[in-house]
């Protein structure tokens, strides 16, 4: 298992997480629509790339990443072209004139990256198109002969995102209303499901929406962090692929000073620990492994974190809800924790009173905070506690 940072991964370096895979492959056999729920950097993508690698027998899957989109067309037409370029189009078992009719359409206004025998091409017509009518058309049109075409839409509540931001509430909520009036055609119940997910929350920005009934349709399922057990597996193999040497006793020890066991925090402890046995040649003991822990905060691995920092502001905006972003994650990576009463005191004094327990929220499901059993915040991650304390507070 190869240690590949940042990335998603498929095939032999997708670590296994069989409770999660369970999960929703029940969700989409019992005919849902299935919206993965996590922060950043705990494998949602990895997680899609295995199920479309490995689907089961009735199914066939597409993927498509939509995070740059801003507009409700363009949605629509890149789902169109992920579908038409798919494995999963050369399943239809019969071309009928209806299908070759939408084909023929989409096809003088996109470029696939494959060919479709069969279908004629004109690419003379200058006319605007309406995807999602046409999208729609070609999902009742395809016949995949019993099969069930699972269509993952990576990073989706990043469009609906980018359209609030660059259109407005109406444009926003008409995008959703509209996606969802699709998940409810009937003419695609038992043979369409859609298989959602985004490193945004969805609930938070909804409800910035006043459209939390658009998504009550969708079943959840949480992706949490790593079990112990499983954060230490997953870091025997990485450090295994580098003949890297660590007794368990100070394997288990160091995974206690991350905490919240995100993939990605485990992906980058391996990097170091194999970085301080490379340059000792010594079996990791406790104090080695102390040392690649701190080597995580070396200014190289910036990289990896000034997207938390950053993403505040295209999330928010440059105005009073960023500074009180910022002001209660420096309180909290400066204590050990922060209490509801001092986010009160903060909201005012950046005068954002009116949105301030929706920006908590955020903070919560992007992965920053956590509320603890006595209603107070603090960092999830030490990890990004320290880089926070560090890099943001200095």
């Amino acid at each position: 298992m190869r240690n590949q940072i940042g990335q998603a991964v498929s095939g032999a370096d997708f670590f296994d997480r069989p409770n999660v895979i369970r999960k929703i492959r029940r969700s989409l056999r019992n005919g849902n629509q299935v919206y993965l729920s996590a922060p950043r950097r705990v494998g949602k993508t990895s997680i899609m790339n295995f199920l479309l690698d490995n689907p089961e027998a009735d199914e066939q899957f597409v993927y498509v990443i939509t995070q740059s989109i801003d507009d409700a067309n363009a949605f629509y037409r890149e789902l169109a072209k992920a579908v038409m370029e798919s494995p999963a189009f050369g399943k239809v078992s019969k071309a009928s004139e209806a299908l070759k009719k939408v084909v023929k359409g989409l096809l003088e206004h996109v470029t696939l990256k494959v060919s479709l025998p069969g279908f004629e091409v004109s690419t003379n017509n200058s006319q605007p198109l309406n995807f999602q009518l046409e999208f729609e058309k070609l999902l009742e049109a395809m016949d995949l002969d019993g099969l069930r075409l699972v269509i993952q839409v990576d990073e989706f509540t990043e469009t609906l995102d980018n359209v609030l931001n660059t259109q407005g509430k109406e444009p926003a909520r008409r995008f959703l209303q509209s996606f969802r009036e699709l998940m409810h055609n009937r003419k695609l119940t038992g043979r369409v499901q859609f298989l959602l997910t985004g490193s945004i929350g969805l609930q938070p920005l909804v409800k910035k929406l006043e459209s939390s009934d658009l998504i009550n349709h969708l079943h959840v399922v949480d992706i949490p962090p790593l079990s112990d057990d499983e954060a230490a597996d997953l870091l025997r193999r990485l450090l295994d692929e580098a003949r890297v040497e660590m007794p368990e006793e100070p394997l288990r020890r160091v995974l206690t000073k991350i905490e919240w066991l995100m993939p990605f925090h485990v992906q980058l402890l391996a990097q170091e620990l194999i970085d301080v046995y490379e340059s000792t040649d010594q079996p990791l003991d406790d104090a080695l492994a102390d040392r690649a822990f701190d080597q995580i905060f070396h200014h190289r691995n910036k990289i990896y974190f000034e997207q938390y920092y950053e993403r505040l502001k295209k999330r928010l905006g440059a105005g009073s809800d960023t500074k009180f972003a910022h002001a209660v994650l420096e309180r909290v990576a400066l204590n050990p924790t922060v209490s509801k009463a001092e986010t009160h005191d903060l909201a005012v004094k950046h005068e954002a009173t009116a949105q301030y327990r929706a920006t908590l929220e955020s903070l919560v499901y992007d992965g920053y905070l956590h509320e603890t059993p006595e209603g107070a915040y603090r960092f999830n991650s030490s990890i990004l506690k320290t880089w926070w304390k560090k890099y943001v507070c200095s």
